[in-house]
């Protein structure tokens, strides 16, 4: 496109004084051919819409040089004034049309001829007009309720280099949008008219798409990075904070495609938690202790439990992705109230309200407090977190505490147990062994060896104590695939949906607790280092896997 330009800059009679006035009548001959004059409509002989040629108006006009603002300035405006005089014949090249009127703000922003301070105010005028005009005869609500393509193809168009800049579809208002943002203290210059339009878009795009019925999926990279943008606006925080707030405390928050999570959601949360220190209290006094006083038997007492339970995981899960999105040790100074709250909600049995059933979200919170603190803030937490690890772990055994700890509490405590042992925290180190053999023991065990180690217990109470050559036809169902030069990494990633407990134990537990011991101890003596972005994207694919939620479809 770039080479078309040059070419097209250096012909005859093609200066921009002369291609800018043909390029609007060809627009009006396909829009409003009743305002041209004969000799002026174009015949069009080429197959080409409004929107196409609005989109070229827009792309030539970024060519330009700065300087050629002073030949086609009162042109533009006077084209764009017809615009909002009748803005009805062009709804559907509106988005592009603003698109173009960015443009020739920033490059005003870039000169000095005429009358700088009233051609810029002229500029604020028309680019405010065009916008609300654009949101009039293109409401944004009916197409957030049209669910968006897999996030993935957005993420190539995200990591392309700036050399290759993707053109927006002309359509595309979202995406139309997120490229002007960035620029509006340049367009607009008066920093109420940039809060004010901050806020116009974000009631008439980001808004409609967090209150739409089918939210998360109708959420797109384009949405949340035209937020991301707000955000780094001066002075929008009221907007965006209030936006990031209402998505964040959905219900089906945590339904959404991991991978826009750690793309989109995860900057957009450690911006909104970096100003506001009273985000993780507020989270943290929506927990309310179990309780079994006025509890009675029957279907009311079941669906008040099961609403306790489901309001406790989600407020767990969202204190949990929030230490994740925000930078290490943020949320230090609110340890103690964390401690105090997992103690209560580990005094849950199944009977009480929230049951345990919310044991598995406790974990969670802890794995992310373990990958987000660093070792010395973590002291208050090593005798909870071994006593629950020891008990979890031991209710897989025949006669274990089957109802207290569940299928995901026992799956996620070993996901913090293999956590822990990825990630080794100074004073986890000290209780390591007794966990796993952390000797050579592990690997070529004495004839007459007795496991002392809880894991190696555990796997020989259950005859699956196996010894290293065993390990390769185990792997597939720990999906661990350990090929040439690697960092330390979790061995556990099964999620433990639609499994039975029985099946679980079979297919899962049995082989984690039988490799568990060998894996730590050659990963640690081959010197490999913690992965840690594995055990976040690992803890991630927990939080957001709505299906464990209690009351999911």
């Amino acid at each position: 496109m770039a080479s078309v330009f040059n070419l097209l800059h250096v012909l005859d009679g093609s200066r921009p004084k002369n291609t800018i006035p043909a390029i609007f009548n060809a627009i009006y001959s396909r829009t409003n051919p009743t305002a041209l004059e004969p000799m002026s409509k174009s015949t069009l002989a080429s197959d080409l819409s409004d929107i196409d040629v609005v989109a070229f108006l827009a792309e030539y006009s970024r060519s330009l040089d700065d300087d050629a603002m002073d030949e086609i300035w009162t042109d533009c405006m006077t084209f764009l004034r017809d615009v909002l005089a009748n803005p009805f014949p062009h709804r559907q090249t509106l988005p592009k049309l603003l698109e173009f009127t960015a443009i020739l703000g920033e490059k005003v922003d870039n000169t000095n001829f005429g009358e700088h301070r009233r051609m810029r105010r002229e500029m604020s005028d028309v680019f405010v007009r065009l916008l609300a005009a654009m949101f009039t005869t293109k409401p944004m609500g009916f197409s957030q309720d049209t669910p968006q393509p897999p996030s993935e193809k957005e993420e190539l168009k995200r990591h392309e280099s700036s050399e290759q800049r993707t053109v927006a579809r002309p359509d595309d208002v979202v995406a139309i949008l997120g490229g002007i943002v960035p620029n509006l203290p340049k367009i607009l210059s008066e920093s109420d008219r940039v809060l004010g339009t901050a806020t116009s878009i974000s009631t008439g795009v980001i808004g409609p798409a967090f209150k739409a019925k089918i939210f998360p999926e109708n959420i797109s990279w384009a949405v949340l990075e035209l937020l991301y943008q707000i955000s780094k606006l001066p002075n929008a925080q009221k907007s965006w904070r209030k936006d990031i707030g209402e998505a964040f405390n959905h219900q089906r928050f945590f339904a959404s495609p991991v991978s826009l999570v750690k793309s989109s959601w995860l900057p957009l949360l450690h911006q909104w938690a970096l100003g506001d220190k009273d985000r993780m209290p507020e989270l943290l006094s929506r927990l309310t202790p179990p309780t079994t006083a006025g509890i009675v038997f029957g279907v009311g007492a079941s669906s008040a439990r099961t609403e306790a339970d489901r309001k406790t995981q989600l407020n767990l899960r969202r204190i949990a992705t929030l230490i994740l999105a925000a930078a290490d040790d943020t949320f230090v100074v609110n340890m103690a109230g964390v401690e105090e709250k997992l103690i209560e909600l580990l005094t849950s049995t199944a009977a009480s309200s929230p049951s345990s059933a919310t044991r598995a979200e406790v974990y969670m919170v802890v794995r992310a407090l373990i990958l987000k603190s660093t070792a010395v803030h973590l002291a208050p937490l090593w005798p909870i977190i071994n006593a629950e690890l020891q008990a979890a772990i031991s209710s897989v055994l025949p006669g274990g505490d089957s109802d207290l700890y569940g299928q995901l509490p026992v799956l996620q405590a070993c996901k913090l147990l293999d956590a822990l042992l990825v990630m080794a925290p100074d004073e986890f180190q000290l209780h390591e062994w007794l966990y796993i053999t952390d000797t050579i023991d592990a690997v070529y065990r004495p004839p007459a060896w007795h496991p002392t180690a809880l894991i190696d217990e555990v796997s020989a109470e259950l005859g699956t104590l196996t010894s290293p050559q065993h390990q390769q036809g185990e792997q597939a169902a720990l999906g661990q695939h350990n090929k040439g030069p690697s960092r330390r990494r979790p061995l556990l990633r099964a999620d433990g949906r639609d499994v039975a407990r029985a099946d679980l134990l079979e297919r899962v537990l049995k082989p984690f607790f039988s490799q568990l011991s060998i894996h730590a101890f050659e990963s640690t003596y081959s010197m490999e280092t913690p992965d840690r972005q594995a055990c976040e994207d690992s803890l991630l694919a927990d939080l957001f896997d709505e299906s464990a939620i209690i009351g999911s479809q």
